[in-house]
């Protein structure tokens, strides 16, 4: 069927969807069906208004970014590479991040430019942002936080009705474009745009980040928080008990939803770890209203001092979550280690815990670094052994090409009003990367009992970096002078990655510009997603890896937590239900690469805001910072609390980009690279627009 309907389209020409069906007397379901492939596959795009367009020759399809001058760039959706300039003439009603049908023309001088001719997909149908006073005072207008509506004029239709006022934070639904005009209603009042906490959430429902959940869901969770039900044969099917054994939680000080609780003891042949995970799937059934508020928030959001949960507060900080001295059902991976570190046992069972402190990471990390405590001495003897194994795995997991980025993070402090009083750079020491240890074993341990079943799962996967691309950070390198030796880039393993840092590190001797040198890698390295398929997790140089540890917090892990109870405890291996297992990890993964793109994106930009706050003090105060990166319209700088600001080309007359040596260079021969360290005087610091600019010294 594709093929015919293929056959039947112009390549310069767009087919209604019922000329297609009736003039070549075609089922309406088969040919519906074909097209969802073909739209998917990008060959043909498929509008709202049925007209079907056929990709390739006359017509492109693209992504538009528009930005606060009025015009845009396309991306072409079949070959990334390619963007195309669109004039404000030829937007076509267009909206920022919509995809686009589009047709390339040359101008006189040869160079290529986009015109769009149909929206194929509104991905925007809202909009976040602040009524403020017009030009002229006379109105009140409304100021959206993308700079791609600033040439609309966005008219309110229901302004009356919320009684809008200066500084009020509003959510808008999209309506219509016409002449540039944006016709919108009000669905929500967010906030007053004064209130640091309510700007902090104006940027959740920018990124369609919800943070209430709905009467179903918070009546649900409200049924299900009761305390262990001990006759329930979902429980009393729990013949192994770890109740008595040293369990610990290590957490942040502020962290309330704990997931994970650890225990390592010696033995005749090395270590057992027993990696405890709160069973979320016990509580949270698949079809249910908390189930699929779940599935669409994806993960927990973590914004400065706000967290917007997965579920609610009576799940993932009450009955969930591994408080101390609470009987808790759990899921345990139980990992049995030789002497050198190497995992060469593991299974994995449900239980009932009950965890004997709740540490902080300071806490533990203090006792590390003096082998003194209060807490009870079996507690302090427990984890003495556990930092022994976490440095035999450390060992054993670099001897292998695991690569670990220390990368600086940003710690911003708020006061009980969410205004930003410090930012710091965020510690993480021993203990923190002992828990990041155990959990990736943990992870590592549960992928491969799965696979080696050959049955439907969740994988967490990291492809390995294109060749292309490894030979652009070669480039990069070399150019700073640093000489790192990468030999037979189509045979690439994380080996020879890890050896390229350590040459790295050896030839680079302050941390600082080692770091940002060592981020440059991340740019070139491929992404992480979830997938059905197992192609390995590069980064940390695993054959096989999933996201078992988080279930209060990642939709990811508690359908794992759903699949290894189907496997391993109930043997449900039915066809069927493979089947079915397939197809709901593919659309979850869909979903759930999204969120977390989201939350990703979300978290960045709240940063950014106070960022862009803490530096309004400090404007005219001079700074040393590093060279972040060199870009043809100016260098970025970080200063030492992770604070990002940006020098203008402008600002640096003379100077121009070379994009081969991806440095900075006057007539003089005056250089700005990657990793150098510069004296900057901060100029000006925008909340609104989120960016910070500094000068030179």
């Amino acid at each position: 069927m594709k093929n015919l309907i293929l056959e039947k389209i112009s390549n310069n020409t767009p087919m209604q969807l019922n000329t297609l069906i009736t003039k070549f007397n075609f089922d309406k379901d088969q040919v519906t069906n074909a097209l969802r492939e073909l739209h998917d596959e990008r060959i043909v795009a498929w509008t709202k208004d049925n007209y079907i367009f056929k990709i390739g020759e006359e017509f492109h399809l693209g992504t538009i970014r528009i930005n606060d001058k009025g015009f845009g760039f396309i991306k072409d959706l079949r070959l990334p590479e390619n963007d195309y300039f669109v004039p404000p003439t030829s937007l076509n009603g267009s909206l920022t991040t919509d995809e686009v049908i589009f047709k390339i023309e040359k101008e006189q001088d040869g160079r290529e430019k986009a015109e769009v001719i149909k929206v194929a997909n509104r991905t925007k149908t809202s909009l976040i942002g602040e009524i403020q006073p017009s030009y002229d005072g006379r109105f009140l207008d409304f100021i959206s936080n993308e700079p791609g509506f600033k040439n609309y004029r966005i008219v309110m239709v229901n302004s009356r009705d919320f009684g809008v006022k200066k500084d009020m934070i509003v959510k808008l639904r999209i309506l219509e474009v016409r002449d540039k005009k944006l016709f919108t209603r009000i669905q929500k009042v967010i906030g007053d745009a004064n209130k640091a906490v309510d700007r902090i959430y104006s940027i959740a429902y920018e990124f369609n980040i919800n943070p209430d959940f709905n009467d179903l869901t918070i009546s649900e969770a409200n049924e299900v928080a009761q305390p262990i039900d001990y006759n329930d044969q979902l429980v009393t099917r729990r013949k192994k008990i770890i109740k008595d054994l040293n369990l610990v939680t290590i957490d942040g000080s502020d962290s309330k939803d704990l997931d994970d609780a650890i225990y390592v003891e010696r033995t005749k042949n090395g270590y057992k770890l027993l990696v405890a995970i709160a069973d979320v799937s016990y509580y949270v059934r698949p079809l249910s209203s908390l189930d699929n508020t779940a599935l669409f928030r994806g993960n927990s959001v973590y914004l400065v001092n706000k967290v917007i949960p997965m579920l609610p507060e009576k799940l993932s900080n009450g009955v969930c979550s591994l408080n101390p001295n609470e009987d808790k059902l759990c899921l345990v991976a139980e990992m049995e280690f030789d002497k050198d570190g190497v995992m060469v046992n593991s299974r994995v069972y449900e239980s009932i815990m009950n965890s004997k402190a709740r540490l902080t990471y300071s806490e533990v990390n203090e006792l590390f670094a003096s082998n003194q405590s209060t807490r009870q001495p079996e507690i302090i003897e427990m984890l003495l052994v556990a930092k022994e194994l976490h440095e035999l795995i450390d060992m054993e997991r670099s001897s292998r090409g695991s690569i670990d980025f220390d990368i600086p993070e940003p710690k911003i402090i708020l006061d009980s009003e969410s205004n930003v009083i410090d930012i710091l750079q965020r510690e993480r020491g021993t203990s923190e990367k002992l828990i990041e240890n155990f959990m990736v074993s943990a992870n590592e341990c549960v992928a491969s009992i799965v696979f080696e079943k050959e049955l439907p799962f969740l994988y967490r996967d990291h492809g390995e970096p294109k060749e292309e691309n490894l030979l652009e950070w070669h480039q990069i390198l070399r150019a700073l002078g640093i000489n790192v030796k990468l030999t037979e880039l189509d045979k690439i393993n994380p080996k020879t990655i890890k050896n390229a840092l350590e040459q790295i590190d050896k030839q680079v001797a302050d941390k600082t510009e080692r770091d940002v040198i060592n981020v440059t890698l991340l740019k070139f390295m491929e992404k992480a997603r979830y997938d059905l398929e197992n192609i390995g997790h590069f980064g940390l140089a695993s054959e096989c890896y999933t996201h078992f540890t988080s279930p209060i917090r990642r939709y990811s892990d508690l359908i794992v937590h759903r699949y290894l109870k189907q496997y391993l405890i109930d043997k449900d291996l039915r066809p069927f239900r493979l089947e079915q297992n397939a197809k709901f990890i593919q659309k979850a993964c869909t979903i759930i690469n999204d969120t977390e793109k989201n939350a990703v994106n979300a978290e960045r930009e709240v940063n950014k805001v106070c960022m862009a706050e803490y530096m309004t003090k400090y404007i005219g105060v001079e700074f040393e910072g590093i060279v972040a990166a060199v870009l043809k319209f100016g260098l970025f700088v970080q200063l030492d609390n992770c604070v990002e600001g940006l020098i203008h080309i402008s600002e640096l007359p003379d100077f121009v980009f070379d994009e081969k040596m991806n440095i900075m260079v006057d007539k003089q021969n005056r250089v700005f690279r990657l990793g150098q360290k510069v004296k900057i005087k901060v100029k000006n610091a925008d909340m609104k627009k989120r960016v910070i600019d500094f000068v030179l010294a």
